[in-house]
């Protein structure tokens, strides 16, 4: 049985900028959906509305993709748009500079951010 990557860090590994990591973990996850579908490049990137070579980059993390094609990758591939992204690594926490901008932001997002990260925040 193959093992799971336990974070998105061990998934691409450390070498990489988080945005490209979080891009070829994504791309990595709706490949691997895809051909567990057994559905071809081809024909997905057909009902997804774009070329073969773009749902690739896609797939191979050099492309970005919005919440909006996730969500439409996922209708087409008939899972959840979360099976696409990894677990985030343990450690990952808000700042108080990043919590300061949240808060001037808006005050759901406080209460938000509150409620995901608890203790967790280093203010």
């Amino acid at each position: 049985m193959e093992s799971k990557p336990s974070n998105i860090l061990e998934e691409v590994g450390s070498h990489s900028t988080p945005g490209k990591e979080v891009k070829k973990a994504i791309g990595r996850r709706i490949a691997q959906v895809r051909k567990k579908r057994n559905q071809s490049v081809e024909k997905v990137a057909k009902k997804f509305g774009m070329s073969r070579v773009g749902l690739t980059h896609i797939e191979n993390g050099d492309a970005n993709v919005n919440a909006v094609q996730i969500w439409k990758l996922a209708c087409i591939l008939g899972c959840e748009p979360a099976d696409f992204f990894p677990p985030v690594p343990k450690g990952f926490t808000i700042t108080g500079k990043d919590y300061e901008k949240i808060v001037k932001e808006d005050e759901e997002a406080e209460s938000w951010a509150k409620s995901l990260f608890g203790n967790d925040m280093n203010l």
